[in-house]
């Protein structure tokens, strides 16, 4: 049983070695604003979050069990509370494998903060472009004598997208 959660938990890390691939290679496709690059990562992404579901139903499982076997019925226990209680050479192990796949989360959630962080900042920019683009005053309406009742006595009250004459 300690076997299969040890193959667990390096599935799990090999899984997360290729989420911070992923997400490496998001953060140069959002650099340059590509987006169906983006979209395409994405999916290509979903087998590995399917394989991830998979095999932590399966540590679950085996930890569920391998608890019962030992008569320990609590809740909410983890790998730290949980080592103790393995023989030292499964202990050494168990704890190399949950350190890697630690390791290997952390590293993943440092890039994904990054690029949550250069997405905002693209969204900010387009923003901020879409209102520099924008007039601020509405667009001037004719009256029926011709006379543009907008901006009528209001030269120079604003900036212009616009420096033109009719």
């Amino acid at each position: 049983m300690v076997e299969q959660l040890i193959q667990i938990l390096q599935a799990m890390t090999v899984v997360h070695e290729r989420f911070n691939e992923q997400a490496v290679r998001k953060e140069e496709i959002i650099k340059k604003g590509n987006i169906e690059g983006l979209e395409q990562i994405m999916k290509e992404e979903s087998p590995f979050i399917q394989k991830l579901r998979k095999l932590e139903n399966a540590r679950q499982t085996v930890i569920r069990q391998w608890m019962e076997d030992k008569n320990i019925f609590e809740e909410e226990v983890t790998m730290a509370h949980l080592l103790p209680l393995f023989p030292e050479s499964e202990r050494e192990q168990l704890h190399y494998w949950q350190q890697r796949l630690m390791t290997e989360i952390h590293t993943l959630k440092k890039q994904n903060d990054l690029n949550h962080q250069l997405l905002e900042d693209s969204l900010r920019f387009v923003n901020f472009s879409i209102d520099v683009m924008s007039p601020k005053t509405p667009f001037s309406s004719y009256s029926h004598d011709g006379r543009n009742e907008d901006f009528e006595d209001k030269e120079g009250s604003g900036p212009s997208l616009f420096d033109s004459k009719a």
